[in-house]
């Protein structure tokens, strides 16, 4: 019966995703990721956010609490906090506090809390965690932290460019996974970026996942004037052919477990040109530290600020609209290694998940939703 309904859900939602976007309609957010500041701490080879001048003021907690109290946010499965290093708002509690006293009322669906972090707070880090990872879970809330991860040993110091965050790495994660212990709704694992410098250590950052039981996002560093703002970083960025190599055979191999990006990516150092369904300013946006609202937050274009216009008002605009029309065509499109809006993809646009469905069965079908992280979608 489950598979059924499921057969029918995804049906459903891929002749719909292909009537919004002739019409370039919304159908409102399931996912909403939150960039709450550009303050870092490191200074890593393939970013440039921390660029941005301390005193450039991030969004208070009163206008991300005004936004998150939107209207129409009713079936918002996922809220995503990232920055920078998000830790280093010390009111970041409070917003996590907030978001649990908020959910029954304004997001009942909600089902995860994810927040990208260096893991170089520790103290902090573990605080807040402690604190609000319980009554998460009371409310059926995953709590994910995706720790970035770059590479085992002082090769990650490097990487980020910031000397002993190796160890207050791994001091961070001994601490996280002793919370785990007691609280199963706490999900930890790693992002990694590969860049030149790590290119060939992917295997063992695999294996130290696998050891410490972890998932893991591992995907080719992204270059964008939005997101990163690394554009001048193109070159130093950019892996030979040899390097490239060495990721086919790592996504080929058995280290690379999240087969859903596996492919994609394979399809894309094959061609040249990435392929596969995006649902970005459809159920998902981000939001900038200073209120910009982006379908997507590789292309420079906003929407609007939320400073100015409603969140409803910004989804519904021409900008918007016309977005949405051309989701996948735009030039950045065919070079997009994200793999973190795959989930929120790839059941809204239904068809790749039913052909996977029908190729796998039931139960396989359900440990790659699980794994993947897009069972709450369905």
């Amino acid at each position: 019966m489950k598979t059924v309904r499921i057969l029918s859900k995804l049906i459903f939602n891929g002749f719909r995703y292909r009537l919004l976007r002739l019409s370039g309609k919304s159908s409102g957010l399931q996912a909403i990721s939150l960039e709450v500041t550009h303050r870092c701490i490191c200074r890593c080879c393939m970013c440039n956010i921390w660029q941005i001048p301390n005193d450039v003021p991030d969004l208070p907690l009163s206008e991300l609490v005004d936004l998150l109290s939107s209207p129409g946010l009713g079936d918002l499965r996922e809220i995503d906090i990232t920055g920078g290093e998000p830790f280093l708002r010390r009111d970041l509690l409070d917003l996590l506090i907030w978001i649990c006293a908020a959910k029954t009322k304004l997001f009942p669906q909600l089902r995860t809390v994810a927040i990208t972090t260096n893991g170089l707070l520790t103290d902090r880090i573990i605080k807040t965690v402690g604190q609000i990872v319980e009554p998460m879970r009371d409310l059926g809330i995953e709590l994910v932290l995706a720790c970035g991860m770059d590479a085992v040993g002082e090769k990650h110091d490097q990487i980020r460019n910031y000397k002993g965050a190796w160890g207050k790495f791994r001091a961070t994660l001994d601490e996280l996974k002793s919370l785990r212990a007691l609280y199963p709704n706490l999900i930890l694992g790693i992002k990694t970026t590969i860049v030149p410098l790590n290119v060939h250590e992917l295997d063992r950052i695999a294996r130290f996942a696998q050891e410490n039981e972890l998932f893991t996002i591992v995907s080719p560093c992204i270059i964008t004037p939005n997101r990163f703002g690394n554009v001048d970083l193109k070159d130093e960025l950019r892996l030979s052919e040899k390097d490239l190599q060495a990721v086919r055979r790592f996504y080929e191999g058995p280290s690379f477990a999240w087969s859903g990006h596996r492919q994609a990516m394979l399809q894309y150092l094959k061609t040249g040109k990435m392929k596969k369904p995006c649902s970005a300013g459809f159920n998902t946006v981000f939001v900038h530290y200073n209120g910009d609202v982006c379908a997507c937050p590789l292309i420079p274009k906003a929407l609007g600020n939320i400073k100015h216009v409603t969140l409803g008002a910004l989804l519904s605009n021409r900008a918007a609209v016309k977005f949405r029309r051309q989701v996948g065509r735009f030039p950045a499109c065919e070079e997009c290694t994200e793999p973190g809006l795959e989930r929120i993809a790839w059941p809204f646009e239904g068809f790749t998940c039913l052909r996977r469905l029908l190729q796998m069965g039931g139960r396989n079908f359900d440990r790659l939703a699980q794994h993947m992280g897009f069972d709450k979608y369905l």
